[in-house]
């Protein structure tokens, strides 16, 4: 329906929208205060899902097709490749009819066997106040800045989880599958979590010399920690936040490389409309003179 879509688009929909997912986020906060009042937020908590509920039937309706709602991707063919552009609309759309998808469902919690699930999964509606980092165009900035760097995040994790296999095994069959105390080599899982538990510095001396008193002290046992220690929480993370600040600085430079372009463009194309006046103005003038002249030429015949 066209004709919602002035509606949809215009700055009072989309603050009243703002307005109720900050009222919302706020309730939830409140509800955890009073837990004995869970009949009157069960009625404000119904309001809210019907508005939703509302809002995007009214932005699924203002589409020209409605499957464009839910499009992720635009494909465009340029120098004879296909180029995928990521539809910035189309994920935000998704993660709010995902969202107020679980909040109706969750009012019918009650048909369902265990509907324990589904009554806390409402309240990941409290994530729509990331919503509101659409309103301001230098909140929009920073999104995009965060969203570019993501690859980067998933590189170091998937390095992080590298290390944390190879230091896993390596540990089993260093310790024989023991425990001692907080450092448990157990198995591949125990590892894990105590190698995470070392990368965050939380009792790591405590943990190597507790195994490494049932070696002797051993500087081998000792080594192990340390070196482990060195290349995650040390070397890792510090090249990591180097990286992500290089990329963001990189970030920064382009956009205003991009925007100093823009603006010379802008201007350039303000001198060629001024010149393109001036000489239209010229040509005005020398035309209204012939013209004089020719009266004139007139009169005295």
């Amino acid at each position: 329906m066209k004709a919602l879509k002035p509606f949809a688009q215009s700055q009072g929909f989309h603050r009243m929208v703002s307005i109720m997912i900050v009222l919302c986020s706020i309730t939830l906060g409140v509800e955890t205060l009073y837990p004995e009042h869970k009949v009157v937020f069960d009625i404000i908590d119904m309001s809210f899902t019907f508005f939703f509920v509302y809002e995007i039937v009214i932005r699924l309706l203002a589409e020209d097709y409605g499957l464009n709602f839910f499009k992720l991707f635009y494909v465009r063919k340029q120098d004879g490749h296909l180029n995928f552009t990521m539809a910035e609309d189309g994920f935000w759309n998704w993660f709010d009819f995902a969202i107020v998808a679980v909040s109706v469902i969750s009012l019918f919690s009650h048909v369902f066997e265990h509907p324990e699930f589904l009554v806390v999964s409402r309240l990941f509606r409290v994530l729509r106040v990331m919503r509101l980092l659409e309103v301001s165009d230098d909140l929009k900035s920073v999104e995009r800045k965060i969203v570019s760097i993501i690859p980067t995040i998933f590189s170091f994790a998937l390095l992080l989880g590298i290390l944390l296999y190879i230091y896993s095994i390596i540990g089993i069959y260093l310790f024989s599958h023991h425990q001692y105390q907080h450092a448990d080599f157990t198995n591949l899982s125990h590892a894990f979590l105590t190698l995470f538990q070392l990368m965050t510095l939380d009792g790591w001396s405590e943990m190597m010399y507790a195994a490494s008193d049932n070696y002797n002290g051993s500087w081998l046992i000792k080594s192990y920690f340390v070196s482990f220690v060195v290349l995650t929480a040390i070397v890792s993370f510090n090249v990591f936040v180097a990286v992500l600040t290089s990329q963001v600085h990189e970030k920064v430079i382009l956009d205003q490389k991009f925007s100093d372009k823009k603006l010379s463009r802008i201007e350039g194309d303000i001198s060629e409309t001024e010149r393109e006046v001036e000489t239209g103005f010229k040509e005005v003038l020398e035309e209204l003179r012939a013209l004089r002249k020719e009266v004139e030429a007139l009169k005295k015949g």
